[in-house]
């Protein structure tokens, strides 16, 4: 007798089988839990818990003066900080009967982007919230972009101005063709199948394409072929540049992801976003789904 395959019981087989949920902002633990929870328990997902105890960091103006008893100090806030986050997400996690797992990892670094994206390569989307910028924040300025360029997955990042519940019943995704786009829109099929109205948007797409030509007919198609529903338009910018268009159209839909493709590069020592997808998470006001 013939062995039924995963295909040939129905089973769904592409889905976010594994979250990792950075939890180093503390004051952004109960938003940051509440998506996590919300996306596991749709996806029936195993949920990584993460709280980084970063190395202090060392200047060399700084030298020899600086005594252990401060590296110390800030070793322990840390750790302090980790307690409190772990009780909170197991307690989550316990109210909502998921499989969790909590992570507390002391870096070698004192980048705490660094170890995020390290172990999450092995989740199938990495949870954020927004970086705070005035500067009371668990985490260096540029973690977010860090993340984006460095871990090689998907990453969810949540807006510090969201109030609402998460919500991704309208999904708008950035599409132009390029590769980036592309691997964006593929990488956030576990979350279109379960949407009601998908959206593809290619900005200016008659400066583009062949006249009578439809913007992202063939990514409609393949969708479809996951179990999508989704449609395809272009969309005048404007004036504005791409990421402005795409975000004044969710607001106005009221979209509850926005799904982008990240362009930048890494150089020596440092990461270079391009200036769109800086816009994109300067001016966010929804969840943002992006893969570089």
């Amino acid at each position: 007798m013939k062995r039924k395959t995963a295909f040939d019981r129905g089973v769904k087989v592409m889905s976010y089988k594994t979250l990792l949920v950075s939890l180093n902002e503390i004051e952004r633990l109960d938003a940051v839990l509440g998506v996590a929870a919300s996306l596991a328990g749709a996806q029936k997902s195993h949920v990584l818990g993460l709280y980084v105890i970063p190395a202090p960091a060392v200047y060399p103006a700084v030298g020899p003066y600086v005594v252990p008893e401060v590296f110390d100090g800030l070793t322990r806030y840390f750790e302090e900080q980790s307690k409190g986050a772990r009780r909170k997400f197991e307690a989550v996690m316990k109210r909502h009967e998921l499989s969790f797992q909590w992570l507390e990892v002391k870096a070698l670094t004192s980048a705490i982007s660094d170890t995020v994206s390290e172990m999450g390569r092995i989740a199938d989307l990495v949870v954020v919230s927004e970086t705070n910028r005035d500067g009371r924040n668990g985490v260096e300025l540029d973690f977010v972009e860090n993340i984006i360029l460095g871990v090689g997955r998907p990453v969810l990042i949540l807006p510090r101005s969201a109030t609402a519940a998460f919500d991704p019943a309208i999904v708008l995704c950035g599409y132009n063709g390029s590769k980036e786009a592309a691997r964006a829109v593929h990488d956030a099929i576990p979350l279109l199948k379960n949407a009601k109205d998908v959206r593809l948007l290619w900005v200016d797409a008659a400066k583009e394409l062949e006249t009578g030509a439809l913007p992202g007919a063939e990514m409609v198609e393949c969708l479809r072929r996951h179990g999508v529903k989704a449609s395809a338009e272009s969309l005048p910018s404007n004036g504005l540049n791409p990421a402005e268009a795409i975000m004044a159209q969710a607001r106005e839909t009221g979209a509850g992801v926005v799904v982008m493709g990240a362009y930048g590069h890494s150089r020596i020592r440092e990461f270079v976003l391009g200036g769109a997808t800086r816009h994109a998470l300067s001016a966010m006001t929804m969840p943002l789904l992006v893969s570089h």
